[in-house]
C-alpha cells in the first residue's frame, strides 16, 4: 500500500512532468517561423514578377495579383497570430516584451480570441480565392463555384457559431 506522502510526491512528479510536456510544441512554433519564411519568399518572388510583367498585364491579370499578394499576407498574418498565441498561451509570455511594445493584435490574446481570428483570416482568403474565380468563371466548372461560394458562406456561419458557444460558455478568455 502506497503512503500518503508518497502518493503525494509521485502526483507532483506528474504533474511536474505533465506541464513540461508543453516544451515539445516548441518546434512546431519554430517551424512555422519557417513557414512564414517560406511566405516572405513566395511574396517577393510573386510581387518581383508581377512588377516586370506590369506593362503586359491586363486590368484582371492585375487585380488577381495583387489579390494574390493580399492573400499571401493575410496567411503569414495568420501563421503569427497562431504563433504568439500559442507560445504565449501555452509556453509562456515573451519576456523580452513590455505591454507597450506588443502589437494590439497580440495583446492578451487567448484560444476564444485566436480560434476567431483564425476564422475571419480563413473568411478572408476564401473570399479573395473566389474572386480568382469569378474572374475565370468561363474556365471553372459551375459546380466547383458553386461549392467554393459554399465554403466561402459556410466560414463565417461557423465563426458565427464558435462565437455563440464561446458568449454560451462564459467569459473565460480575454
Amino acid at each position: 500500500m502506497i503512503s500518503d506522502v508518497t502518493r503525494l510526491r509521485l502526483r507532483e512528479k506528474l504533474d511536474r512532468l505533465m506541464f513540461a510536456t508543453r516544451w515539445a510544441a516548441v518546434p512546431i512554433y519554430i517551424g512555422l517561423f519557417g513557414a512564414l519564411c517560406l511566405l516572405v519568399v513566395k511574396f517577393a518572388d510573386k510581387l518581383f514578377t508581377s512588377v516586370a510583367t506590369v506593362f503586359s498585364m491586363t486590368t484582371n491579370q492585375a487585380i488577381l495579383a495583387v489579390l494574390g499578394l493580399i492573400d499571401l499576407a493575410l496567411v503569414a498574418n495568420l501563421v503569427i497570430i497562431v504563433m504568439f498565441a500559442a507560445w504565449e498561451n501555452f509556453v509562456g509570455p515573451l519576456t523580452h516584451l513590455d505591454a507597450s511594445e506588443r502589437p494590439n493584435g497580440l495583446r492578451g490574446v487567448g484560444f476564444n480570441a485566436v480560434k476567431l481570428k483564425v476564422i475571419a483570416s480563413a473568411a478572408a482568403i476564401a473570399v479573395i480565392q473566389i474572386l480568382e474565380t469569378f474572374v475565370h468563371i468561363d474556365q471553372v466548372a459551375k459546380a466547383d463555384a458553386a461549392l467554393q461560394l459554399a465554403i466561402v458562406i459556410g466560414i463565417p456561419v461557423a465563426g458565427v457559431l464558435l462565437a455563440g458557444m464561446d458568449r454560451i460558455a462564459g467569459p473565460d478568455d480575454h
